[in-house]
């Protein structure tokens, strides 16, 4: 949370007055839109992309060592990595992210005394090519929070006031509408007291805002109107969940408050926390999820106010300070909970029987996290000045085609991450799986959602039989993904290959069924008499 009390001379700058119309509906001359996709998405890179590794806690205790690694049971890509704007000469620092259906909106904001942020909207319709469509620059306040609902984009915020004549107070709620990527109305902008908004969620009938260090928790209407407010210092976080609000403060604790008039439900008690710091959380059926710092993530009921569990932040890497080694925010999607640990990483745990959370491990990702958002198998990892990682759980149902490639009595595979399958033998699993390397003598298939690390080998006269999705290697790591002389590899469903494919002379790739996808980000080598056949889609054109 950055609190600017004192405003200093700001940059100088030609401002332009923008004229509304069909293409830039705003005429604030302190906001500029631009919505050059071409241009903005020159921001993304393909270096870090492919399949994540995630590291247990055996092996990160070193009771295990990388010969004796299980298969993983959460497929993983990296996407993306993208830089943040830099705007006036200056990098910006990615805030916070929301997710809805097929668009991610990110704000920013600037570390010290200077106000400039921005909001940029992302397409990720196609998880492998996502594109910047649209972004808003303020040039006289900083964007800390967001949260979309039904067409509109709100936006928890802190201004200049000394450059903004039309508002009172330097915590602000913004407001747009938001069509198809595109910002469609003006930017309106709604008083709250104190000198920064820190966060903002929506409820089912008002928008929760709260104000930081002097706390506020301020409910808007829709017109805009602020008709309730709770008091509370050191504000971090509100959230909306399970019929209640929680927020969050760095002195007092958390409070579960009815969102129709914020009365007091429940008082949560947690020790006091590094002094204006983000915090975030986030909500599952029934609990309560807190980033607490140096204390990880606490679990909490929200029906009752009880402490559940804790999740302690699992490694301190060598020579990163102790004061980076904190949750500063926390997500939940889809059973899995995500903890943005600073210089410790990204931490993952699982629930399981009776609402338990059971520890998965640490991606395999460069760089501190200090915000992630997790929905619908994206995860943003915001990384500050590192800008954002996009990342993507690639679990898919198992698809059903039984005249090619069956999938009837299967089991999941619960063995090594090395899995070698020998001449003769005939095997296969079904489920969701991560490996570091595949060899295949005898006949494989699988059915469901596999990520390969570093080398997947069909040996002679074997045969792989894929039925889901696969994604393949790491780029520009020269994984090599080899089909060997009469050896066939079948497909139906999506292969994605960040590494290099490799079809030696003799050998078949064919694509069996309608609507599959091919991806290959590395290099393609095809020998003499080699066999690609079916009905595909090969996106990057390698495949001619």
């Amino acid at each position: 949370m950055t609190r600017k009390i004192i405003f200093v001379l700001l940059f100088t700058a030609t401002i332009m007055a923008c004229v509304p119309d069909d293409k830039n509906p705003v005429s604030d001359p302190t906001i500029t839109i631009n919505t050059n996709s071409e241009s903005l998405s020159k921001r993304f890179s393909l270096e870090g992309s492919g399949v994540v590794e995630i590291f247990g806690p055996d092996i990160l205790n070193g009771r295990l060592s990388e010969e004796d690694l299980p298969a993983g049971k959460v497929p993983l890509m990296m996407v993306s990595q993208v830089k943040p704007p830099v705007l006036e000469g200056k990098e910006l620092t990615a805030t916070h992210v929301d997710i809805s259906d097929n668009y991610a909106f990110v704000s920013y904001n600037t570390v010290g005394p200077v106000f400039l942020g921005a909001i940029e909207i992302f397409d990720i319709t196609d998880p492998l090519h996502p594109q910047i469509i649209s972004q808003a620059v303020f040039k006289n306040g900083d964007v800390n929070s967001l949260s979309f609902k039904n067409g509109v984009l709100y936006a928890a915020a802190a201004f200049d006031i000394d450059q903004e004549p039309n508002i009172k107070t330097a915590a602000q709620l913004v407001k747009v509408h938001v069509s198809n990527g595109k910002f469609t109305s003006e930017f309106s902008k709604y008083d709250i007291e104190g000198y920064a908004a820190v966060d903002v969620c929506t409820t089912s009938e008002d928008i929760a805002v709260a104000s930081g260090s002097n706390g506020l928790v301020g409910l808007f209407n829709g017109t805009g109107e602020m008709h309730k407010n709770f008091h509370l210092d050191d504000l971090r976080a509100v959230k909306f969940g399970n019929d209640v609000i929680a927020v969050l403060s760095g002195t007092d604790g958390i409070k579960i408050l009815k969102p129709s008039n914020l009365e007091t439900i429940q008082n949560i008690w947690i020790e006091k926390d590094i002094a204006e710091s983000k915090r975030t959380l986030d909500m599952a059926p029934g609990l309560l999820f807190a980033s607490e710092g140096l204390r990880g993530v606490g679990v909490y009921s929200t029906s009752t106010g009880s402490f559940l569990q804790r999740l302690s932040i699992p490694i301190k890497p060598e020579g990163v300070e102790e004061g980076d080694v904190v949750t500063n925010a926390v997500s939940y999607a889809d059973g899995k909970v995500f903890m943005a640990n600073g210089g410790a990483g990204v931490a993952v745990s699982q629930i399981v029987e009776n609402d338990v959370l059971e520890e998965i491990g640490i991606l395999g990702i460069s760089g501190s996290s200090n915000f992630i958002k997790a929905y619908n198998g994206f995860i943003f990892v915001a990384s500050g000045r590192q800008g954002l990682q996009i990342l993507n759980l690639t679990q898919k149902d198992e698809l059903a085609l039984t005249n090619e490639i069956s999938c009837n009595g299967f089991g999941v595979y619960d063995g090594n991450a090395n899995l070698n399958v020998n001449t003769g033998e005939n095997v296969g699993y079904a489920g969701a799986v991560s490996l570091k390397n595949v060899n295949v003598g005898g006949n494989l298939t699988f059915c469901g959602s596999m990520a390969i690390e570093s080398s997947l080998n069909i040996n002679s006269d074997g045969m792989f039989l894929m039925n889901g999705s696969l994604v393949f290697g790491q780029y520009n790591k020269n994984n090599n993904l080899s089909i060997n002389s009469n050896a066939t590899m079948k497909v139906f469903g999506d292969l994605v290959i960040y590494g290099n494919l490799n079809l030696n002379s003799g050998s078949t790739l064919e694509f069996v069924g309608e609507g599959n996808k091919v991806t290959i980000f590395g290099n393609f080598q095809r020998g003499q008499n080699v066999t690609i056949k079916g009905d595909f889609i090969d996106t990057e054109g390698k495949l001619k």
